[in-house]
């Protein structure tokens, strides 16, 4: 089973949130954790990351909190898994990096799984975080069948 990460998850749930605040507005961690129900520290935590990934940009001071750096409409769902989890890979030779297994002179399915992974990598990069906020994430998926 493929599956992003609970944290992939709420940092998706954060940049929704962030999304739909007013321009310039800032949220702080507390929050958009207590609006969701996630433990504060662990966003506090999502938050930074997605910030030093150029993401988001903090302000700090009392009236402080984290804000988009650029519209949801230009951040893309392959950016934030990678700020959060790195680089995608379907299989370990996959990985950016990697290195070979010992089955790498007779794997008869490492091509197509890359191709497979190239295409899901293709997906997450023309998806934005702006579509899972209006509902129109699954349009990218129609198109990849």
């Amino acid at each position: 089973m493929i599956r992003l990460s609970k944290q992939t998850d709420y940092g998706f749930m954060a940049l929704a949130h962030l999304a739909v605040q007013p321009t310039g507005a800032t949220c702080c961690a507390r929050e958009i954790a207590t609006a969701y129900g996630i433990p504060p520290a662990l966003m506090a935590k999502l938050l930074q990351r997605l910030a030093r990934k150029g993401l988001l940009c903090a302000q700090h001071g009392a009236r402080g909190g984290y804000q988009m750096v650029r519209p949801a409409s230009e951040i893309t769902l392959r950016e934030v898994i990678e700020a959060i989890e790195g680089p995608m890979a379907l299989t370990d030779c996959a990985t950016p990096g990697g290195g070979d297994c010992a089955q790498t002179e007779c794997c008869n399915v490492a091509r197509p799984l890359r191709s497979l992974q190239s295409k899901i990598v293709d997906l997450l990069g023309r998806t934005t975080v702006g579509e899972l906020v209006t509902g129109n994430a699954g349009v990218a998926v129609e198109i990849v069948r």
